[in-house]
């Protein structure tokens, strides 16, 4: 893009977001999100809150058009690129799920000397309060016997930020059961959540809804590159299917615990199997040694969900809990086990 080009979007850009040119100019704001035209977060120095700013849904296209096209992406539903100071990533419908939503990302004017990480307190031995205190882990004998300790033992997966792996068949109750544990994330966590057709029920403050469409050319896997870009607590994936599992793995051991994402699988363990093949249809996979790919799910991933349905009744039929690779195999143990109905 050249620079006049980029001048230009940036103007036509600031001309439809009137209204948050002051953030952009705020030196203590570091991102800008527009979830919806009237949903509008901003954060400040890590803590996100809401903004009484509404937009209307014809401005935030407007503008998300004129930026496509200053970098000759016109027709495109998603954009992702940098400009001066800034780092803009946005989606149009029907990939944005809720309406047109962009995520502006402002680089830093002031470069922090060690002395102001000192007296800003980033030094000290211990992070600040998170505003929730997850629940101690139930213990393991308790939770096998499932019952209200099984029900605490996934408030405390979710509120400790372990990764979730959700396998099963068919009608099984995956999504279902996905959208238990979103309940359970809490308020402050900015959610986004990219389905190849949208099914997760939502209700956090303050999140994105992402959808595939292949009809338009977009992926699941860009979908998951775009997700990294708006600023996410928490990443959602309604079915991996393919390549993607590549960039989700890779998403999930770079800062981004504590998602979920669900696929088709027999088990608990073949749900990890079947993980594998798909990260490995990725051709920066190809030559990836299976110990080391093993050794990276294993990271990524600390438990199993099994979701399956006998009769009426769906629900978490295993868990496992991944503790490592060793001689190239995985390490497990089970958690919990449904007892054959006699």
């Amino acid at each position: 893009m050249s620079r006049a080009l980029e001048e230009q979007a940036i103007r036509v850009a600031r001309a439809h977001l009137a209204p948050l040119v002051p953030l952009m100019e705020d030196p203590s704001v570091n991102e800008i999100m527009v979830n919806q035209a009237n949903n509008i977060w901003v954060e400040r120095r890590g803590v996100m809150t809401k903004t009484d700013i509404i937009l209307s849904e014809t401005v935030v296209r407007a503008a998300i058009k004129a930026l496509a096209a200053s970098c000759h992406k016109d027709e495109a539903l998603t954009l992702d690129l940098r400009m001066p100071g800034l780092r803009i990533a946005a989606a149009l419908p029907p990939v944005a799920v809720n309406g047109a939503c962009l995520s502006i990302r402002k680089h830093a004017r002031q470069q922090l000397t060690l002395s102001d990480y000192l007296e800003q307190g980033a030094f000290s031995p211990a992070w600040p309060a998170s505003g929730y205190s997850p629940i101690a882990r139930p213990d393991d004998a308790e939770t096998a016997q499932g019952g209200e300790a099984l029900m605490q033992f996934l408030v405390w997966a979710v509120e400790s930020r372990q990764t979730t792996l959700i396998g099963g068949s068919t009608s099984s109750g995956k999504t279902m059961l996905l959208n238990a544990l979103v309940a359970a994330m809490p308020d402050s966590d900015r959610i986004i959540t990219i389905e190849d057709t949208a099914e997760l029920i939502v209700r956090a403050p303050n999140y994105v809804s992402f959808e595939s469409n292949l009809h338009k050319g977009v992926s699941t896997r860009e979908l998951v590159r775009l997700g990294l870009r708006f600023r996410p607590d928490r990443i959602l994936v309604g079915e991996v299917r393919g390549y993607e599992a590549f960039d989700l793995v890779d998403a999930f051991n770079t800062g981004h615990s504590g998602g979920a994402c669900s696929l088709h699988a027999n088990s608990a363990f073949m749900a990890l199997a079947r993980l594998e093949n798909m990260v490995r249809m990725a051709p920066e996979a190809a030559g990836w040694p299976l110990p080391a790919l093993r050794a990276q799910i294993a990271a990524v991933f600390r438990f199993v969900v099994q979701a399956a349905r006998v009769g009426g009744m769906r629900g978490p039929d295993e868990i496992i809990e991944v503790l490592g690779v060793e001689d190239g195999a995985y390490v497990t143990r089970s958690i919990f086990k449904k007892r054959n109905p006699s």
